[in-house]
């Protein structure tokens, strides 16, 4: 019985006595911009660059399409009088099937751009992740947070190290 009592006194001592021990070990964090670090990498640059002239080409595409049909839509309204119902029928068929044509076409480039950018994103991610893991150790962090993404409200530019991981992963990448 007396054992009990003892048990959670001796524990409270315990926690008393280790409590300022604890409390002085440093703890050493950091925050970074995972998407700051993606924008600004030299890989991040290429990525979008890359990605920007898949955008223009896509939209040249389309704005030939769009052309063809806004010129194909005047036509049919022009000769809408002089023509015979079938063949204006004919015409109305054939817009209506390359209207449907330039949608289908407009959806499948928005799905390929937004595939192209994630595919983009992760390889970049993965590799600053990498970066990210062996700082941390080398540099004796207990944490990294993502700076937009964490409940971090306030965080000294002292702990801001997403400067040096954009020089370490360019660094990175410029060595292969």
């Amino acid at each position: 019985m007396r054992t009990r009592r003892l048990a959670p006194s001796a524990l409270f001592f315990l926690a008393l006595f280790l409590a300022p021990a604890l409390a002085a070990a440093e703890i050493k964090i950091g925050v970074v911009d995972i998407q700051k670090a993606m924008e600004l990498s030299i890989e991040g640059k290429k990525a979008k660059s890359q990605f920007q002239k898949k955008v223009e080409k896509l939209q040249g595409e389309l704005k030939s399409k769009q052309d063809e049909i806004t010129a194909l839509k005047e036509e049919l309204e022009r000769q809408s009088s002089v023509l015979s119902q079938t063949a204006r029928d004919e015409k109305e068929k054939s817009y209506q099937y390359k209207l449907r044509d330039y949608q289908r076409l407009v959806k499948d480039s928005q799905e390929e751009l937004q595939r192209e950018d994630q595919e983009l994103s992760q390889k970049i991610l993965k590799d600053l992740q990498g970066i990210i893991e062996n700082f941390g150790k080398k540099e004796g962090f207990d944490i990294i947070l993502e700076k937009t993404q964490s409940a971090v409200l306030f965080g000294s530019e002292k702990v801001d190290v997403t400067k040096r991981i954009i020089e370490l992963y360019d660094d990175s990448k410029k060595s292969q």
